[in-house]
């Protein structure tokens, strides 16, 4: 690892001194002299990805006769190549010169090709910039130091795309970086921090016929404080708790009152109690939720910044839609058909105003970055974005490669504008691809002032600009360009940025990706090792003292590194994936999933052309492989989690909201994910979605363990859970991990063919030990252990229990265990137990799935490779109007229940008609895959409004059609009628 501080420490005496040791390194013909007019220049080869384009000498020379002209068109690369391999020493540096000229020049560069031991290890040490368009001769420069890992140099000229250039005189000669002297430091118009105002938040919703209410713990509330809890009917208020509530921020009112309302206080405190706010049931999925009715209700929300538009300590939301997949690479890209709208929204769903992106604004994540936050300290927050100039700037082809960008800035209840300046520039980058991806994020660089930084580039080039808002205009603090940097500092940049103080000089550093910003925009360290599709910041490793980071590197590992944990506050590794790597892609995994396992678990896949490999890595915290074999890791290139249950660890939210080893949690939302984030009730995260023309959130229902600080008042969680507002989107992590701070109680109910099992884990905090007594609560059904179970832990001890359950029937119940601790306090857990009772089934009337009687509107398709099925399943009915029926014959007239075993991902919309009565049309809930797992598979009961649809049967031959409404996939077992 090497900081641009290191760099400019080197004294000249040192500069000197390597320069007289090192020599100019040897380039073949370099000055393009040996050969012929119209042939290849002698000891140099040509080579095009699609065998095409040209390298000839012309009498054109900057010195001497000859000149090397390069002439390519189309969008793929080419590479032209000499020689010999040049002997270098590791950490000696070098410059690498060419003289140029030409209107079409591409991304055209010198590069040195490092080798050791005569075998290839990387196509890039160092190259040249890629030069601006000239029809003078120019020479290009670039600056690198020889890594570690090399010890022989070859030079070649590589570039891409439309070229027409004149190349001559390459040089490769001993020679520093100039040095850059450091930026000063700035200081914004805030004398104090610009923080967010944190009302109560509580919320309530209906659980099997309890009301449920939680709410927010705040930095400021007494450590010791406790909460009152009132019913109000009719203007009367009544307090519901006997004894002040201390463990928990939540309470079940299990006599609830209709038209009842609710309220929160402070115990002893003379403030006014604080309202709750009642989650409504969605009639169509049955559950509940908020539900906010976006502008265009054919839309699907794409993205969701959160922030307190009008000041009140409640989260407000805007919402980019519709949902769009444009990319700028030419693999991926194509033609946007729609604008991209913003919806600001109130918390209580008023719509405040929508902002058309314009035509100019490309659909896809790359050309549309914002971020919500408040820029002015006044308490409200504005909304920062990237914005064209007037009418449609797009080419014949649909891109937009010229015309005004705008770093803009929208008053958060008006959508009006405030203030504009220019987004950084997109000349000198290389290519549209590279130059059409953009990020934004907000960074308090003095430690007090919100900052809003747009940025430019991510696999080559990297810009950055940093703007104070300040009396109404934006004031220019800072600008940051990886051109005038080292090799090391190039492509280092990933699919997000994350602002946050690593270093803790109390000013936020930004982190770009494999590369650092300090909060003056100079670099403060990099590892190197490229392009990160996801990157993780905060206690990934609570043994060890500070912050880490935990990357997923695309860019190619010859050697090791392609996952890897570094110290934030350093860059140095902690551990790293030690094999070679192709494209670890996607989000991978860093997540606190497994109680065992003290930490953050820290995993991702290897692609192949964007592809699953049985390349496939989970592992402890601390670095320790958690997998026998690729294959037993579950997730593929990424998971949704989400804070969800009354645990310590994460969920996954797969519809389904599950384990880590796949036990069901018993809840569920609808849509496809969005964001996970705690914006009101207690701790526990908050799970925003995404449907047909409405953005969702649902809170979790399931009764606490403890409590602890709103996760947004963790400056890190909520800097993180802003700048998911634009690129990739990530789980969160915080800057204390729960489960090393607390005590923990970790229910799961794994389940394996022919076998139930409670698996029971108890763990202590780092800072002391606990002793205490696990109790069991009684399910009727089920054959649990009566005596409690004596713990004793010392201080970051586990515990794990394995208890057989013996299951008789049918069971689908909460399975509940209370830990009484030696100091009085009461942790509950609780797992959910979903067991289908094979006597109901044993006497239904089934057809395969596979064997239905008619299809039209599209074809299915019959599989034998999902687990956990009878018989066959068969998948792709995703074509909205597909239709299918089968044949059940029953032996006597009854009323019978319709059941369909199915899987899918994130539900689906079917009708359903049985011999000639229509039944309408009914949800399929997600189940969090389509059968790649056995727990995937759930069964679906016909039930309307909470009471099952029973039908009245002749005897015989019963045809069931199902169409497909919505173009969702739902993947079948079987269809079933069960006599009632």
């Amino acid at each position: 690892m090497r900081s641009c501080l290191a760099i400019a420490a080197l004294s000249t005496t040192m500069f000197f001194a390597q320069a007289q040791d090192a020599a100019p390194l040897r380039v073949d013909n370099a000055d393009f002299e040996a050969g012929q007019v119209g042939a290849r220049p002698d000891q140099w080869t040509w080579w095009h990805r699609e065998n095409i384009g040209s390298a000839t000498l012309v009498e054109e020379a900057r010195n001497g006769r000859l000149a090397l002209r390069i002439v390519a068109a189309g969008k793929d690369d080419w590479a032209f190549s000499g020689g010999p391999r040049n002997d270098v020493t590791p950490g000696t540096d070098y410059a690498i010169k060419v003289w140029y000229k030409g209107e079409k020049t591409g991304s055209v560069s010198v590069q040195a090709v490092g080798h050791k031991d005569g075998k290839f290890v990387t196509w890039s040490v160092g190259e040249t910039r890629s030069p601006k368009p000239s029809v003078d001769w120019a020479e290009a420069t670039g600056y690198f130091t020889v890594p570690e890992s090399i010890n022989q140099i070859v030079i070649r000229v590589v570039g891409r795309g439309d070229t027409d250039v004149i190349i001559d005189d390459i040089r490769v000669v001993p020679e520093q970086a100039p040095v850059i002297p450091p930026s000063p430091k700035i200081e914004g118009f805030a004398k104090a921090r610009v923080g967010e105002q944190f009302a109560r938040c509580a919320v309530g919703q209906m659980v099997d016929g309890a009301m449920y209410l939680s709410w927010r713990l705040l930095a400021d509330d007494a450590p010791d404080c406790a909460f009152d809890v009132f019913r109000v009917v009719d203007g009367k208020s009544s307090k519901l708790n006997t004894t002040p509530i201390r463990q928990t921020c939540d309470w079940l009112d299990d006599a609830p009152v209709a038209g009842a309302s609710y309220a929160v206080a402070v115990s002893g405190s003379a403030a006014a109690p604080a309202p709750v706010e009642i989650l409504p049931l969605d009639e169509g999925s049955a559950l509940n939720c908020k539900i906010f009715k976006l502008s265009d209700p054919e839309a699907s929300a794409f993205k969701v910044g959160i922030g307190d538009l009008n000041g009140d300590g409640v989260y407000d939301y805007v919402v980019m839609h519709p949902g769009s997949v444009v990319d700028p690479w030419h693999v991926y890209w194509k033609k946007s058909t729609k604008t991209f709208k913003l919806d600001a929204f109130l918390s209580d769903g008023t719509l405040l105003w929508t902002f058309d992106r314009g035509w100019s604004i490309e659909q896809g994540i790359w050309y549309s970055p914002f971020i919500v936050g408040d820029l002015t300290g006044d308490g409200r927050a504005e909304v920062a974005l990237k914005a064209a100039g007037e009418g449609d700037q797009r080419d014949e082809e649909g891109k937009v490669t010229t015309g005004e960008e705008w770093l803009l800035i929208l008053d958060g209840m008006t959508g009006k504008e405030i203030a504009r300046a220019p987004w950084p520039s997109r000349d000198d980058f290389d290519s549209y691809n590279y130059a059409s991806r953009n990020q934004i994020v907000i960074a308090y660089l003095d430690g007090k002032t919100p900052c809003v930084v747009p940025l430019r580039g991510t696999y080559t080039r990297m810009t950055a600009e940093a703007w104070q808002l300040k009396d109404g205009k934006l004031e220019a603090l800072w600008r940051y360009d990886n051109h005038d940097r080292p090799r090391t500092y190039r492509g280092q940049g990933a699919h997000t940025a994350h602002a946050v103080d690593i270093d803790d000089d109390g000013r936020d550093e930004i982190i770009l990706g494999s590369v650092v910003l300090d909060d003056n925009g100079d670099p403060l360290w990099t590892t190197g090792k490229g392009h990160p599709d996801a990157m993780y910041y905060g206690e990934i490793i609570p043994q060890r003292p500070g912050m880490e980071i935990a990357y997923i590197i695309e860019t190619g590992q010859r050697v090791d590194g392609g996952i890897n944990v570094v110290d934030a506050r350093t860059g140095e590794f902690v551990w790293k994936l030690q094999q070679p790597t192709k494209h670890v892609h996607g989000g991978g995994v860093c997540a606190d999933l497994d109680p065992i396992h003290p930490g953050v678990e820290v995993g991702g896949t290897d692609a192949d052309g964007h592809k699953l490999t049985e390349n496939r890595w989970l592992f402890s915290a601390d670095g320790q492989t958690l997998l026998k074999k690729g294959t037993e890791m579950p997730y593929g290139f990424g998971v949704s989690v989400a804070y969800w249950d009354g645990d310590l660890q994460k969920e996954l939210v797969r519809a389904k909201i599950l384990k880590h080893d796949g036990g069901e949690v018993g809840s569920r939302v609808a849509g496809r994910f969005v964001l996970a984030a705690d914006v009101f009730g207690d701790w526990r995260e908050e799970i925003l979605t995404s449907q047909n023309g409405e953005f969702r959130i649902y809170s979790t229902d399931i009764p606490a363990m403890d409590r602890r600080v709103c996760l947004m008042q963790d400056i890190s969680y909520r800097m993180r859970v802003g700048s998911n507002a634009m690129g990739y989107t990530s789980g969160v992590l915080l800057s204390k991990l729960p489960s090393a701070h607390s005590p923990n109680l970790n229910l799961t109910v794994q389940r394996e063919v022919n076998l139930c099992n409670l698996r029971v884990v108890v763990t202590a905090p780092m800072q002391e030990g606990l002793a205490g007594t696990l109790h069991l609560d009684p399910i009727a059904g089920v054959n649990l252990p009566t005596t409690p179970i004596p713990v004793k832990l010392a201080a970051a001890g586990c515990m794990v229990e394995n208890i057989p359950l013996q299951v008789e029937g049918g069971v689908r119940a909460k399975l509940t265990a209370r830990l009484v601790l030696a100091d009085g306090r009461v942790l509950r857990g609780q797992s959910f137990l979903n067991v289908n009772d094979s006597n109901v089934l044993k006497d239904a009337f089934f057809a395969e799935a596979e064997a239905f009687v008619a299809q039209s509107g599209g074809e299915v398709q019959i599989r034998d490779d999902k687990r956990g099925v009878q018989g066959k399943a068969f998948s792709h009915w995703d074509a909205q109007g597909h239709a299918l029926t089968w044949a059940i014959k029953v032996p006597e007239a009854g009323r019978y229940q319709l059941v369909v075993r199915y899987s899918s991902s994130a539900g689906a919309q079917r009708s359903i008609r049985v011999n000639d009565q229509d039944l309408g049309s009914f949800h399929f809930f997600g189940t969090g895959g389509f059968g790649d797992l056995e727990s995937d598979w759930d069964h679906f009961y016909c039930v309307r409004n909470g009471q099952p649809v029973i039908l009245d049967l002749p005897a015989g031959e019963q045809r069931i059609q199902m169409v497909n409404e919505d173009g969702k996939g739902n993947n079948l077992d079987y269809v079933a009628l069960i006599k009632k």
